[in-house]
């Protein structure tokens, strides 16, 4: 008896103890995983000391919070109708009572500048009650103070209500019930939607959703495939339940710790789910063929000691692999490089235990076909392997060569709104606004000036750039101090046309009389200390690169004074920075997993060669991944920037099993060729079994409403097929290409 059939001998022993660990275990684990919400906010990708995101929290306390949910109003005969007005007016007032929304602004509530020569009027045009004269004022608001121009169609049929979120610190606990109240008090208005938070939304309930139906849909599966390949349906209940329990205390442990599903840790699930079949296949498949002339207890200690060292090294290494995601910058990557791990290191216990336990009762192991079609494509793909090394690796540098061609293709970047299906209602939404109202999305800006910006120079600069963004087709608003101040000078002046005074003492008397009326509102441009002064600019929804372009493209319009500087803010600097987070996250994962499994495998093997003979047959599905990425135009994003890694982690199991069992055929025979065959007839079949089953559970994400995630899947499902074929081909070949070397 080896040190390996002890531990399951005392597994054995104390099987009433540990069952009642177990369940204590799983119900602890309960109680966590109910606490488990959904959070898809763009805060959790970044550190908390990041620059970007304090210089947003910084913009936000100075200026509020800058999620705003659009409405966008279509009225047929005109929003300046009585009819369209009182439409406007009705969903403002409604959307202002909802909870959660700290202002609405719309034709209705936007003040406008009016009057005549020498007088001023600060305030909505319209009043409480619809009247005759409402569409005349509004008309003639709109035509003349560009503030309420902005809120209009160029036909004049389509007007947005702008409901502005509170700034509260639990905006992304509250969001989703903010739009969900927002939206049953419009039921009876057919309107659309569209802002960054409504696209927060729609993730969130994909994740939500999207979890649940790919853990239904990834049981099913896995129960159908292992049922076909084990025969029997104890084994694959024993299965399915010892993984179950894997993926319940990984939801402990994550809501023990206060974190929430998003778009990227959805997966952890499924992920713990599927990669723990392997463990039971392989402890299950190696009991069955025990001697049959063992006692059934004998039969267990036997199968399960002779699979627990290369089945532990599994979990190690891979993870060691998941692990190496907590060297990322994105706070949410590491959440998933950590939890998972633990949710894997659980789910071999539960292996451990449950399958010692339950398998030396009649029918819970496989029935075996030792001449089934598994055994015999196996068998064949190994011959090739030993009787044409140098072809098998000829065509596998190859692939490999034209995988690498695929991975200078990748596009790093990132598109919140294109996770979601093309036929989503909120993407839906967005092309309806942005194709009958213009470009919605706010793009920020900050103009500071150490001495002020209240000053001509300044402003007149800022309204020099404001007109040649203006001029830009993909702009279709700007907004800022300088509107005001040209507006005011035009009614004060009784000009049709108002510009910048030159005159400080001007400026500084139209300031006053507009600062003095209790409906101004200069502080939503203009920072208290007068330093700063807000531009926003109205833009099309687009993706990390596109917002990165546009940001590059209309900041180098500006030609500001000397001592001023320009720079971008709000939410979308932020959200281009995601990109600069992914290839970091990506590339120092991989090189960390890279490093520390290969290193972890020489280690527990006591063999530079193996270690040596895992890497070629490891990184040829990580680039047919990545070349498949390159090829299909999947981008790097926040939803597959783990891919690498992961994969990595994933396709060394059967790797580690292959060598584990040739090192033992190889201390028994000095024929390296004949082990290698033995090391195929012991380990093929369960290996097989359990690509098959992997496969099929992760092609299931691709079942996933977010796409990002269902390409996740897709990709890691070719992986796993093609790291079965590289174990089975290229490994056998390098080890008969070197045997053969060694003997020579």
């Amino acid at each position: 008896m080896n040190r390996w059939q002890g531990v399951v001998g005392w597994v054995q022993e104390r099987s009433r103890l540990l069952v009642a660990v177990l369940v204590l275990l799983t119900l602890a684990s309960l109680a966590g995983a109910v606490r488990v919400g959904v959070d898809n906010a763009v805060d959790i990708w970044f550190p908390d000391d990041d620059p970007a995101l304090k210089a947003y929290q910084a913009f936000q306390e100075e200026f509020g919070n800058d999620e705003v949910v659009v409405i966008g109003v279509h009225a047929p005969d005109g929003v300046a109708s009585p009819e369209g007005l009182a439409k406007v007016r009705q969903i403002t007032q409604r959307a202002a009572e909802v909870q959660g929304v700290a202002k609405v602004r719309s034709l209705i509530t936007t003040p406008s500048i009016r009057g005549g020569l020498g007088t001023l009027q600060v305030g909505p045009v319209v009043g409480e009650t619809s009247t005759a004269s409402d569409p005349a004022l509004i008309s003639a608001a709109v035509r003349d103070d560009p503030l309420m121009r902005q809120l209009l169609s160029a036909d004049g049929k389509t007007t947005v209500v702008l409901a502005e979120m509170e700034a509260m610190d639990d905006i992304d606990a509250r969001r989703d019930s903010i739009l969900g109240e927002l939206r049953a008090t419009l039921t009876d208005h057919p309107v659309h939607y569209a802002g960054i938070g409504v696209i927060y939304a729609a993730l969130n309930e994909a994740s939500t959703q999207g979890a649940a139906g790919i853990m239904a849909a990834s049981y099913l599966l896995i129960l159908v495939l292992l049922w076909w390949l084990m025969g029997r349906w104890r084994p694959v209940l024993l299965t399915l339940g010892v993984v179950g329990l894997g993926a319940v205390w990984l939801l402990g442990m994550y809501g023990a710790a206060g974190r929430n599903i998003n778009m990227v840790t959805m997966v952890m699930p499924t992920l713990v789910l599927v990669i723990g079949v392997s463990d039971c296949v392989h402890m299950l498949v190696h009991t069955a063929a025990a001697s049959q002339t063992l006692s059934p207890e004998e039969r267990v200690r036997q199968g399960v000691g002779e699979v627990f060292w290369p089945c532990l090294i599994n979990t190690l290494t891979t993870s060691m692999g998941f692990l190496a995601l907590t060297m990322a910058t994105m706070p949410v990557i590491r959440d998933l490089g950590l939890f998972c791990a633990l949710g894997l290191m659980t789910a071999f216990v539960c292996s451990v235990v449950l399958c010692t336990l339950m398998a030396r009762r009649p029918g819970f192991t496989p029935l075996l076909r030792p001449q089934g079609w598994i055994q015999r494509c196996v068998d064949s793909l190994a011959n090739l392997a030993v009787e044409r090394p140098v072809r098998v690796l000829v065509v596998a540098g190859g692939v490999g060569l034209v995988a690498c061609m695929g991975v200078t293709r990748i596009v790093v970047d990132t598109y919140s709104i294109d996770f979601l299906d093309a036929e989503h209602s909120v993407r839906l939404d967005s092309d309806r606004i942005e194709s009958s109202y213009g470009p919605y999305t706010p793009l920020e800006f900050i103009v500071e000036r150490a001495d002020g910006v209240k000053d001509p120079q300044t402003l007149r600069a800022i309204a020099q750039w404001q007109r040649k963004m203006e001029a830009a087709p993909s702009v279709g608003w700007t907004r800022s101090a300088a509107d005001i101040v040209t507006r005011l000078d035009a009614v004060m002046s009784g000009q049709d046309v108002g510009e910048i005074p030159q005159d400080e003492t001007a400026l500084a008397q139209l300031l006053f009389l507009y600062e003095s009326d209790a409906d101004a509102e200069m502080d939503r441009f203009i920072s208290g200390d007068g330093t700063r002064a807000r531009v926003t600019v109205g833009v099309p929804m687009e993706s990390a690169r596109g917002f990165d372009s546009a940001i590059r493209s209309l900041s180098s319009m500006a030609e500001l004074p000397p001592g001023t500087t320009l720079t971008p803010a709000g939410y979308l600097p932020l959200y281009v920075r995601i990109m600069d987070h992914i290839v970091g996250s990506q590339l120092s994962s991989f090189a960390m997993a890279f490093a520390i499994i290969f290193i972890l495998i020489g280690v527990l093997f006591r063999s530079l060669r193996i270690a040596v003979l895992a890497i070629p047959a490891n990184l040829l599905p990580v680039l047919c991944t990545l070349g498949l990425m390159g090829a299909l135009g999947v981008r790097l994003d926040v939803a597959t920037v783990t891919i690498a890694a992961i994969v990595l982690g994933l396709v060394v199991d059967d790797t580690v099993q292959f060598l584990y069992r040739f090192q033992v055929e190889s201390s028994r025979s000095t024929d390296q060729i004949e082990a290698v065959r033995r090391a195929v007839q012991k380990v093929g079949q369960p290996m097989t079994i359990t690509t098959v089953v992997l496969a099929g559970g992760f092609a299931v994400l691709g079942l996933a409403t977010i796409k990002s995630v269902a390409w996740f899947g897709l990709l890691l499902s070719t992986a796993l097929v093609t790291a079965l074929f590289s174990d089975l081909l290229v490994v056998p070949a390098l080890i008969v290409l070197t045997s053969r070397r060694t003997a020579s």
